[in-house]
């Protein structure tokens, strides 16, 4: 659905599945399958909803309809970090609403909070991620829709169209290609009995985390959510916060009872986003040093395996 053409349309669909007059209708953001619009009805609520895209940039593992319905069977279970409460959902236009969460997007507050807000709020994300293993067992997931991955390797298009392809590229530095070489030995060796199959959010980053008064005030966006092997669930901590992911891991195995494999999880980080970290490279200047420095996080966090 286009943005400003078809507004109007939006809002009279969206009161008419609200029950309630809109006074305001704006773009929240922009996905590149979906966008996000913030809703206020004249009755004072907030919402915010979710609408497909008729041109989509990529593709998301679950539909809006899968995603709705799955955050609504979460929010269900009381999880100890909130998580969208989902009141509308339609098949057609594709979209769901959910109330409103106050907070601050976790990438913008995270510099303000102390050490020790910090290491409390990577030990609620631990906590959750082994909450919601334990509470949306397979069968859940499979009736819902979720995607279902028993995939223990890179995903194809990370080895083929991104690993295999800048290690043959000649304007990648040898020191980046060698590390992503010694990552991809590590992950491939890592034994069978480090894998666990788990209801995982899958797309676990600063922007989908939202704080609040120095705590989690919600968690959005399972688009990519599955059940799958878990140590995915942990790419992006490792990359956003290489100095605390190390809690959000400890407090997961205490709480679910899994041993995770460091390993595992500090390979498979730096080979799906090997990618963006040669792409920050290529545009010089201070995100050609922000790799860099990247790339030397890891080097220490790799040499710690």
């Amino acid at each position: 659905m286009p943005y400003m053409q078809n507004l109007n349309d939006l809002k009279s669909q969206i009161e008419k599945m609200l029950a309630a007059e809109i006074t305001h209708l704006s773009l929240k953001g922009k996905g590149d399958c979906n966008y996000a619009y913030y809703i206020e009805t004249r009755d004072g609520r907030k919402y915010i909803s979710k609408v497909e895209r008729e041109h989509k940039e990529t593709q998301d593992q679950n539909d809006l309809v899968v995603e709705g319905n799955i955050i609504r069977q979460l929010h269900d279970t009381n999880p100890s970090v909130p998580v969208p409460h989902v009141v509308f959902i339609s098949d057609s236009p594709k979209l769901y609403i959910y109330e409103y969460i106050e907070g601050e997007l976790m990438r913008c507050a995270w510099p303000s909070l102390s050490e020790e807000e910090k290491v409390n709020i990577c030990r609620s994300l631990g906590r959750f991620h082994a909450e919601i293993g334990k509470k949306l067992a397979k069968k859940i997931c499979e009736e819902a829709g979720v995607d279902i991955s028993d995939l223990t390797g890179l995903r194809p298009h990370v080895i083929e169209e991104e690993y295999d392809r800048l290690i043959a590229d000649a304007d990648v530095p040898e020191a980046f290609k060698d590390l992503a070489k010694e990552a991809r030995k590590i992950f491939e060796g890592t034994r069978a009995d480090a894998f666990t199959f788990q209801f995982i959010h899958n797309d676990g980053h600063p922007e989908n985390i939202l704080i609040k008064d120095k705590k989690i005030s919600g968690i959005i966006d399972f688009g990519d959510a599955e059940f799958g092997e878990v140590s995915k669930e942990f790419s992006r901590y490792v990359r956003d916060f290489p100095d605390h992911f190390g809690y959000i891991i400890s407090s997961y195995e205490e709480v679910s009872g899994n041993k995770l494999s460091y390993a595992r999880i500090v390979s498979n980080a730096l080979l799906s986003g090997f990618i963006d970290i040669v792409g920050l490279y290529r545009k010089g200047g201070e995100d050609r040093q922000k790799a860099e420095k990247t790339m030397i996080i890891y080097r220490g966090l790799i040499d710690r395996i």
